[in-house]
């Protein structure tokens, strides 16, 4: 496990050197800049603000400081936000993020699963057809579609719950929020825990436990389960990435004060540090989900551990 731990890494810390030297690179070329407004500003206060904030140094000089700040944790100041570093922007948005994401992976996680023992267990029969077919169109309707649906049916027409606003963390601003994430997600994991377990079932040792009269829910849960997960944890590192991605479209349709609005502002007003600052941290938690995920099917098949 450890052989497989330090052979992940040794491809990680590169794959996230090469995302933040990419970001930067593609932030500075891209039309626009953190100083250009309506109204432009004279040509002395440009230099000086450039200056303040290392602009005006060339393009590798400012790549290496970057860096250099980045190794001893400061991800540098906004330059929109000008009371506060991207550091305590990070600090107040990414709790609201990973609870939204978390949530969001447990309740996916719970469905799918569920879903995928319910249809194996009654192979060909409606119910099975019929929880399939609503799996695929979960699949098919990314979150940014089952949010606005999902607060136009329990918001706007029925009033159950609140479409807008983290409600100093009151549980019923999140739960539409929760669901618009987790279903797309919950129908891929039930597909694949479906598939898998229909190919574990029809091996030998299952048919054995089965002639034995061992009872179906022993032999689901104890001898199928866990070989039937290989597929879904090779999933759950793509799934917790698209999750932690798509929060920045959900924070933005439900207005939670999640990473996903600063984002979404440092990208339209060009604060290159928030910008890189989020890319950067988003960059380094798909990695370490994608490390888990990793782990996880090492556990379920000690064959990849080679």
């Amino acid at each position: 496990m450890f052989d497989l731990i330090r052979r992940r890494l040794l491809t990680a810390l590169p794959t996230l050197a090469a995302v933040i030297i990419l970001s930067f690179i593609l932030m500075r070329v891209a039309p626009g800049g953190p100083f250009d407004g309506e109204r432009p500003l004279d040509p002395q206060t440009r230099e000086a603000l450039m200056s303040a904030y290392g602009l005006d140094k060339p393009l590798h000089e400012q790549i290496t400081l970057y860096i250099t700040n980045l190794l001893r944790g400061d991800f540098g100041p906004s330059l929109v936000y000008r009371d506060f570093t991207v550091t305590d922007l990070i600090a107040r948005g990414l709790p609201v993020s990973l609870t939204l994401g978390g949530l969001a992976l447990l309740l996916a996680l719970i469905l799918g699963l569920g879903a995928g023992l319910t249809t194996a267990a009654r192979a060909g029969s409606r119910i099975d057809h019929g929880i399939m077919l609503g799996a695929t169109l979960l699949t098919a309707l990314p979150s940014f579609v089952v949010g606005p649906l999902l607060a136009l049916l329990f918001g706007l027409w029925t009033g159950w719950l609140p479409v807008s606003g983290w409600g100093d963390g009151d549980a019923r601003h999140m739960i539409l929020p929760v669901i618009a994430l987790a279903l797309p997600a919950a129908g891929a994991i039930a597909k694949l825990a479906r598939a898998g377990l229909a190919e574990v079932l029809g091996q030998d040792h299952i048919r054995m436990a089965r002639a034995r009269g061992m009872r179906w829910s022993r032999i689901l849960i104890v001898h199928a389960l866990r070989p039937a997960l290989i597929p879904v944890a090779s999933y759950l590192g793509p799934a917790a990435a698209g999750m932690l991605t798509g929060a920045v479209v959900i924070e933005t349709v439900f207005a939670l004060p999640g990473l996903g609005r600063y984002f979404v502002q440092g990208a339209l007003n060009r604060d290159y540090p928030l910008v890189l600052g989020v890319v950067t941290l988003y960059a380094g938690l798909i990695i370490l989900f994608n490390l888990l995920a990793d782990l996880a099917y090492g556990w379920l098949d000690p064959r990849a551990r080679l």
